[in-house]
């Protein structure tokens, strides 16, 4: 009886503390919102300088390892869906499949899933180990607030920077497609572009870059979250940014399930 009301204490204690910790993400999320508008109303507070750096960081330096992941995705989806649409004669439908699945669902996700590994990764060190080095506790002797000093830059960065890679990501998806199409199936370039005109449009553009704009702000969400609130200790450093990548790309697969709900029923 002992042990069974002790495994139940255990339980109800880590459920509690689960709860702490979503609470304490929302609220997270929630003084973002409210400093990254106070900054973008009044202009003050923040470095502009920094801003410039971090889009540098997260536009530039993620836009070589974007083009070559979408560029492979969408050559392998290409070459799967051209083999079965090959079976019933249906080849010219390529540029259907591909379009829309690049614009609305893989650009978005892939780009995410990049951006959480590079980025999130990055941003939870750089945090965690100023928190492990007390440079925070500094930040807030000195009358500055940690959470939009080091927080609203990385916010407005990657707003900036998620259109840019979609757009070239996009571009670089659907070559993928288009020289599948040409060397595979026989689809010559302007006969696949014209073909997949007639069923994509601006729409599909604008779903996929508001998915991977949210997705953006989800993990800069997370690797603040897990880089504000680590434990002492260096080991914690590398617990804390696995976990922002973990919860960075399980929240990127909820939120596409969610997109997924609401746009297709």
């Amino acid at each position: 009886m002992k042990t069974q009301s002790k495994r139940f204490e255990i339980i109800a204690d880590q459920f509690l503390l689960q709860l702490q910790h979503l609470r304490t993400f929302f609220q997270l999320l929630a003084d973002e919102l409210y400093y990254t508008g106070q900054y973008l109303i009044k202009k003050r507070g923040i470095y502009p300088g920094e801003i410039g750096k971090q889009f540098f960081f997260m536009a530039y330096k993620s836009f070589p390892i974007v083009c070559l992941i979408t560029f492979l995705v969408g050559v392998t989806i290409s070459l799967t869906s051209a083999a079965q649409l090959k079976l019933f004669g249906a080849d010219i439908y390529l540029s259907w499949f591909v379009g829309i699945a690049m614009l609305r669902e893989l650009v978005p996700l892939m780009t995410g899933v990049i951006l959480a590994g590079k980025i999130g990764a990055s941003v939870t060190a750089e945090i965690s180990t100023m928190k492990v080095l007390d440079e925070i506790d500094a930040l807030k002797t000195m009358g500055i607030i940690p959470e939009k000093f080091l927080m609203v830059p990385r916010l407005i960065a990657i707003t900036l920077a998620v259109p840019l890679l979609v757009a070239i990501a996009d571009f670089v998806g659907i070559f993928g497609g288009v020289m599948v199409g040409r060397y595979f199936s026989g689809i010559p370039p302007e006969s696949f572009i014209r073909e997949m005109l007639n069923i994509v449009s601006l729409k599909d553009f604008f779903i996929g870059l508001v998915k991977t704009m949210i997705f953006g702000w989800a993990i800069i969400i997370s690797s603040g979250f897990k880089g504000f609130f680590v434990k002492k200790g260096a080991e914690e450093v590398g617990r804390a940014t696995t976990e922002s990548v973990v919860l960075s790309i399980s929240l990127i697969i909820l939120l596409d399930c969610v997109f997924a709900f609401f746009l297709y029923f």
